[in-house]
Parts: C-alpha cells; sequence; structure tokens
C-alpha cells in the first residue's frame, strides 16, 4: 500500500474511531469500539502481526496496572471503605467542610489508588451523607471529581497516563517527583483553593441530611493495605519494579483485608472489574502506534517540535494546551497515547515538553465531562442516585477551578525543568 494512502486510511480509522466512542453507534460498548479500531488499524497499518503483539505485550505493565486498580477498587466496597467516608462526612455540619473532607480524602486516594479509583470510593459516601437536591452535596460531589483530575499528577500511579509516560520516557522515580510532583502540588492547591472557597459557607439541614449506611466491617485490614501499597509503590519506583505486580499484588491484598470481615458480596467485583477496560486500552494503543508508524501524525509532531524550540515557559505551557484540547475533545487515554507516540518519535529527553504535555493530559482533561474516564466514572455514578448533572453545567462549574490548576502547574513546571 503507498505510504500517503495507508496514512490517510489510519487518519480515517483514528477519528471513526473516536467518534464511535461518543455516538456508540448500535449500542456498541467502548472497549468493543476501540478493540474494531485497533484490528482495523492492525490490518492496513505498517505493524505486521508481529509487532502489533509485541506492542501489546509491551504494555503488559499498563493492563496489569488497570486490572489491579479494578480489583483494589473492588475489595475497597467490600471492606466498607465506603460506608466510613460517607459516616466522616455526615459529621461534618457545613457544607464547606464536606468539601474540605472529600479535597483531603480524594487526593489521598489518588495519590496511591490513581484517579479512576476517586469517583468510585467517594461518590456513593458523597450521596450517602446527604440529599442529591442540596447544596452541601452538589459541591461535595463536585469536588470528588475536580479532585480525582487535579491530584492525578502527584506519583507515576496516580494516573494510567502518568504510568505511560513514566515507562515511554524512563523519567525514574526519583526524576517523577523532582520535576513533575511539584507541579502537581501547585496545580492540586490551586484547584483545591478555588473549590473550597465557591463552596456553600452555611450549615447543612436536617432536610439535608441522607442515608445512614451501618459500618460492620473493621477499617484497620484495608487501611493497612493502603498503606502498604503506598509504600510498595515508592520502594517499586525507586527499584525499577513494574508497578503493574505491585498493583495486582493489592488488588489480591485489599481481597484478603475484605473477607477478614465477613463474607464478599460477588457483585461489588462485578460492579468493578471489567475486561472489557483492557481491551479498550489494548484496543487504543495498537490503533495510535500504527498511526504514528505510518506518518498519520506528522502534523502534530510539527507543533510540538515547534513548542519545544522555545523558552521552557512558552514549551511547558504550550505543551499543557495542546494536550488538554486534546484530552477534552477525545478522552486524554488516546489522547495521551497519541502525545507519547508523536514526542517519542523525535530524539532526545523532551523533559520540559513531556512535563507540559502530562500537565495538560492529567490536570487540563477536567475542563469537559469526556475529558477523563475518571470523569465518566463520576457522571454515571452521579446519575445512579439522582443527580443530573449535564455537559453544560459541568463545563461551567470545572472552568475556573481546571484553569487555577493548569496555571499553578504550568508555572511551577517551568521552574522545575532543568533541575538537576
Amino acid at each position: 500500500m503507498l505510504p500517503g494512502v495507508q496514512a490517510l486510511l489510519l487518519g480515517a480509522i483514528l477519528v471513526g474511531t473516536v467518534a464511535a466512542l461518543y455516538l456508540r453507534p448500535f449500542g456498541a460498548r467502548d472497549w468493543q469500539v476501540a478493540g474494531c479500531g485497533g484490528l482495523a488499524a492492525w490490518a492496513v497499518g505498517p505493524l505486521g502481526v508481529g509487532e502489533g503483539v509485541r506492542v501489546v505485550v509491551e504494555a503488559g505493565n499498563i493492563l496489569a496496572f488497570f486490572l489491579g486498580l479494578m480489583l483494589v477498587a473492588a475489595g475497597a466496597e467490600a471492606a466498607g471503605l465506603y460506608a466510613r467516608l460517607a459516616g466522616l462526612l455526615r459529621a461534618r455540619r457545613t457544607a464547606r467542610g464536606r468539601v474540605g473532607v472529600v479535597l483531603a480524602a480524594g487526593a489521598a486516594v489518588t495519590a496511591v489508588l490513581s484517579n479512576d479509583a476517586t469517583p468510585l470510593v467517594l461518590t456513593p459516601a458523597v450521596f450517602a451523607a446527604g440529599s442529591v437536591g442540596a447544596r452541601s452535596t452538589t459541591d461535595a460531589a463536585f469536588a470528588a471529581t475536580f479532585v480525582a483530575d487535579g491530584a492525578s499528577l502527584l506519583l507515576p500511579v496516580s494516573n494510567p497516563v502518568n504510568l505511560l509516560f513514566f515507562e515511554r520516557f524512563d523519567l525514574g522515580f526519583g526524576g517523577y517527583l523532582r520535576v513533575v510532583t511539584p507541579a502537581a502540588l501547585a496545580g492540586m492547591a490551586g484547584m483545591a483553593v478555588v473549590v473550597w472557597r465557591r463552596a456553600g459557607a452555611g450549615r447543612v439541614g436536617a432536610a439535608d441530611e441522607g442515608r445512614y449506611l451501618a459500618v460492620r466491617r473493621p477499617a484497620g485490614p484495608a487501611l493497612a493495605v493502603v498503606l502498604g501499597l503506598a509504600g510498595a509503590y515508592v520502594a517499586a519506583g525507586w527499584k525499577g519494579w513494574p508497578l503493574g505486580a505491585v498493583t495486582l499484588a493489592g488488588g489480591g491484598a485489599m481481597a484478603v483485608a475484605a473477607r477478614l470481615g465477613g463474607p464478599v458480596d460477588g457483585r461489588q467485583y462485578r460492579r468493578h472489574v471489567a475486561p472489557g477496560v483492557l481491551v479498550f486500552v489494548a484496543g487504543l494503543l495498537v490503533l495510535v502506534e500504527n498511526v504514528a508508524a505510518a506518518g498519520t501524525l506528522d502534523w502534530l509532531a510539527g507543533i510540538l517540535g515547534w513548542l519545544e524550540a522555545r523558552p521552557a515557559l512558552v514549551t511547558v505551557a504550550g505543551g499543557a494546551l495542546v494536550a488538554a484540547a486534546l484530552s477534552n475533545v477525545m478522552n486524554n487515554w488516546p489522547a495521551a497515547l497519541l502525545l507519547a507516540a508523536t514526542i517519542g518519535s523525535r530524539p532526545g529527553d523532551h523533559e520540559a515538553l513531556v512535563v507540559g504535555t502530562l500537565i495538560g493530559a492529567t490536570i487540563g482533561a477536567n475542563f469537559t465531562v469526556v475529558g477523563s474516564l475518571s470523569t465518566v466514572f463520576w457522571l454515571s455514578l452521579a446519575r445512579q442516585h439522582g443527580a443530573d448533572y449535564g455537559p453544560g453545567r459541568y463545563a461551567r462549574r470545572a472552568f475556573w477551578p481546571t484553569l487555577a490548576a493548569v496555571g499553578a502547574a504550568a508555572a511551577v513546571g517551568t521552574a522545575t525543568v532543568g533541575w538537576r
């Protein structure tokens, strides 16, 4: 096949796959769309069968991370951590108090269990603590989704996007803490200040209370697993061990912790563990690698190359802007795959550009409801509890917290680039 024709075909497959993820033709699920897009790109793309298999095998650590994350989230629910968090929220008698608990708990959950786990942990607790129509519940609910992405740059395991860049560009755990984490802390602080100040200052009335969730399981074993997992991540990061394997082990340990408190309802695991997520990740990965290999992304490489030749502030801020724009149009996972493949196709360490694109593809994915998978989870859970948060309402509430977070992160990221 002629290279130009091949590049056009792959571009059409990419656009068609992204559009289908929005439109869901014939009721297709996300993993089915991504799987078909990956197979179509594999059929017409430059990567043969062997190369395609190699791409999937090399992504084994990321796939293991996703699977382990789902197991940890299921175990956390089975262990009663959601119900305990609801009790902490009910104890706070003001909207700002509840928002503060959500922000603090969300940052901790995101840092250790990743941003996709945060809405799964916090959203049921928020709606158990307060009535759907109460302002305090609305403020806390939005805080839950904002902190999921706002804190998702803290560690390599705090977002699957981070893990992708961490492995692709050999950042090293020390390098990540040196360059990326300060920017992440600044972004999280900027987002938290705006969200907390915009929350209602009044007290929560009796009519705004939610249902009481009885806690019948000891929290100690599950909390011990969370703390142990955090320590294991740090050790694995320093030693260069695969973080996906650590997460899988954490999922198994959380299942044991949940079982120690009594029988486990299998439905809790069926709600969280979705093999289709792994097909979704692998399918998009094969699609993007074929698109990049065919030269379809040369235009994006030109933009990023121009940014990289500019001063550090322009590189970081410009990379964040490009990544945020792509993420909020096509979701941050395929956007991150595109960006990582494009940046990685050129020689060099690309430190400033990597920092900027990470900021845009994680924190910057908060602008719209389709920007991040964690936001999609949150919106689905909110609807299950009777809350009607449309895309327009979300975008209006998300704009200023996300803008403040991206701006603060880009400013600090610019300062940390080049530290040795």
